[in-house]
């Protein structure tokens, strides 16, 4: 093991101060053991769900001491708040460096809007280097990259959105509206609110950035996902 990579680990649980996820939730992620990498205060988040965070990164203006005293003084990261992003994009970048590959991204949805716009900017900006998804109590959100397959719970909620233009070329199958190489514009055709009807599900996008929301049940995610 060398210092990009310390413990082998290629996962990664990126944890933001946004609305914090449930402890159940941070249960439910934790379940296999990803690095824990907190943004700044997600840390005070983590620690009072009973989790000791591999790394703290950001400007450290919201994490408490004592939490901070958990963790050894080299993996905490300290970047100076500046124009280049938030901590959440900070922690990322970290990631990336560690070697990590896949992330879960927890508390960056809610409480501020323009952070919570920022985050979604994320899923396509770290796309050439992350498999990258945001969770919370409610769903998750993908970035559909050609395409995926799922299976899922008859009637499961899912909604297509185009993330920073129209998506073009948009199909699907096993929903109860079914797509036909369309196009998706914000504000002039959306996908919000479709069904599931038959599995498995797939969902592809010829051009564009296509984001893909899964709701979930009384926050259970009952997604397998075959490809993403």
């Amino acid at each position: 093991m060398d210092e990009r990579e310390p413990d082998g680990r290629i996962e990664a649980l990126v944890v933001g101060n946004g609305d914090p996820p449930s402890p159940a939730l941070l249960q439910r992620l934790m379940a296999s053991a990803p690095m824990l990498i907190c943004a700044d205060g997600g840390a005070n988040v983590a620690v009072a769900a009973g989790f000791t965070p591999d790394y703290i990164v950001g400007d450290l203006d919201s994490v408490r001491a004592s939490v901070r005293e958990l963790v050894p003084g080299e993996r905490v990261i300290r970047i100076d708040a500046d124009n280049t992003g938030t901590d959440v994009q900070k922690a990322l970048r970290h990631a990336v460096h560690l070697g990590i590959r896949r992330v879960t991204l927890a508390g960056v949805t809610g409480r501020r809007t323009d952070h919570t716009l920022w985050n979604l900017g994320l899923l396509l900006a770290f796309a050439p280097q992350l498999r990258l998804r945001i969770v919370d109590d409610y769903g998750e959100i993908r970035l559909v990259q050609g395409s995926v397959r799922f299976n899922a719970p008859l009637g499961q909620k899912i909604s297509l959105s185009p993330l920073d233009g129209p998506a073009q070329g948009v199909w699907t199958r096993g929903l109860r509206f079914g797509l036909h190489r369309e196009s998706l514009a914000l504000g002039i055709r959306d996908g919000i609110s479709n069904e599931v009807i038959g599995n498995p599900v797939e969902i592809g996008v010829e051009a564009g950035h296509l984001l893909l929301i899964v709701q979930h049940d009384g926050g259970r995610d009952q997604v397998q996902w075959l490809s993403a």
